[in-house]
């Protein structure tokens, strides 16, 4: 991506938001009483969208750094595919016992759900290679809307030829992952990004049309705010269809310091019994381009490593306490 080289300091300035003890704090007044059950058993990722738009070859250091702030796992964004290094990226995650998982988008041309049958068998093969990518870098799965590219509405409702050919797609994605032995986990976002997947519900029953057990859901805490009637309700009715968890607070700041109710969301991710990533994410503030595709205009976190360090802490606690 390109764009004015801009500093995250001189973009935030000092009106950005604190956290810290006041932010567990709020985690305790919005979880239920702890009880006897099992604890959660889940792993801690960040996505690298905090840090930088694309994860090329020069990137790569960031692996040892997130390991240092105490998370399991990094999540790579995989827009363009050609700066991504796997045999480097590998060799890195292995050094610091680190794990993986692909943040994933569909670009311009690629989509399951176009009127263009080239379009559809071109978003097919999108996913097949971002699953051999992840697989040559020793991740898990493959995350994200990657259905349809972001910011692509038709100013119509999806229609029955979009869901079939949606569904068709999937089926060959999933077929070419169970080969790999990586997930696919499907992200419903908000109206303003898709028309296609808005809720959990509509990304939970797509999976069981499907009926693949590669194929799963991705949630995340930032679209469901808006869209969800209940978060932690339709995180239950997903159930073991969760593949994929995205924490990320409801003005994409430091977790703990806006409106998604934790305590009920870490609750409901106890019932099912998930155990698989927690990852936290934001993006990187002073990159022109990124900031407009994530509309972010304003400071919202005050400092990326603190966002991180303190967003993990909080979200340890809700785990202890769910």
């Amino acid at each position: 991506m390109t764009g004015p080289d801009l500093s995250r300091r001189g973009f935030l300035g000092k009106g950005a938001l604190a956290v810290g003890a006041g932010g567990l704090a709020g985690c305790s007044r919005l979880m239920p009483q702890k009880s006897a059950a099992k604890p959660m058993n889940v792993k801690y990722g960040l996505n690298l969208l905090l840090y930088t738009p694309t994860f090329s070859k020069d990137r790569v250091d960031l692996v040892k750094k997130v390991a240092e702030m105490g998370f399991e796992g990094v999540e790579v964004p995989f827009n363009d595919l050609s700066v991504l290094d796997a045999k480097a990226t590998r060799h890195a995650l292995e050094s610091c016992k680190m794990g993986m998982t692909a943040c994933c988008v569909m670009m311009p041309g690629t989509s399951l759900c176009s009127t263009k049958a080239e379009e559809r068998n071109a978003g097919v093969e999108r996913i097949k290679k971002m699953v051999d990518i992840t697989a040559e870098m020793g991740g898990d799965t493959v995350a994200g809307p990657i259905y349809t590219p972001v910011g692509q509405l038709t100013g119509k409702a999806r229609t029955a030829d979009e869901w079939k050919w949606c569904r068709d797609g999937f089926r060959a994605a999933s077929e070419h992952a169970e080969k790999a032995k990586i997930d696919l986990a499907i992200e419903p976002l908000n109206r303003f990004e898709t028309y296609v997947l808005n809720t959990v519900g509509d990304a939970t029953k797509l999976c069981q049309e499907v009926n693949h057990p590669r194929l799963k859901v991705q949630a995340d805490t930032f679209h469901g705010n808006i869209e969800e009637k209940d978060t932690a309700a339709a995180i239950r009715a997903c159930g073991p269809f969760l593949g994929h968890f995205h924490a990320s607070e409801s003005d994409r700041g430091v977790p703990g310091t806006g409106q998604v109710r934790w305590g009920e969301v870490f609750a409901a991710l106890h019932d099912i019994g998930y155990d698989r990533w927690v990852t936290i994410e934001s993006f990187a503030t002073g990159i022109v381009d990124l900031c407009a595709a994530a509309c972010i205009w304003r400071p919202i976190y005050d400092d990326p490593d603190k966002l991180a360090t303190d967003g993990l802490a909080f979200l340890k606690a809700c785990a202890r306490r769910a």
